[in-house]
């Protein structure tokens, strides 16, 4: 299941408020997540998995959206979407490198050249990420 809303502060914002966020069962992923990796180019929108998005995107200060949305909360249907999850120094949750590629090739717009870029920084830096 996957709900779109808006983080009507942008995603920098969203960020900061998920570092500080008593929520932790969740993990980011798409060009956001790539970005810890292999950047390459700013973020317009976020994708992340959670457990709960109803409460995350609560506790979040996230708002249901049509239009303009820039957040997509996916409730996976299968717990391979946290495994590998690291957390980042600052506390951001990240999904795993394979995670992030795999639903990057899948995505919109620029997002198979963002995955095509993330996996060749996986395969210079095996021993980084496995």
């Amino acid at each position: 299941m996957t709900t779109r809303w808006i983080a009507p502060r942008g995603l920098e914002d969203l960020l900061g408020r998920m570092r500080k966020s008593t929520v932790q069962d969740y993990a980011v992923t798409g060009s956001i997540a790539a970005a810890h990796w292999a950047a390459y180019a700013p973020s317009r929108s976020a994708m992340i998995y959670a457990a709960d998005p109803q409460t995350a995107a609560e506790e979040w200060g996230l708002r249901p959206a049509e239009s303009g949305v820039n957040v997509l909360l996916a409730k996976p249907a299968y717990g391979v979407a946290f495994k590998g999850a690291i957390s980042r120094q600052d506390g951001l949750r990240l999904a795993a490198p394979a995670q992030v590629a795999v639903d990057l090739m899948t995505g919109p717009g620029r997002a198979p050249s963002e995955a095509e870029e993330l996996i060749d920084w996986m395969v210079r830096n095996e021993q980084l990420w496995r």
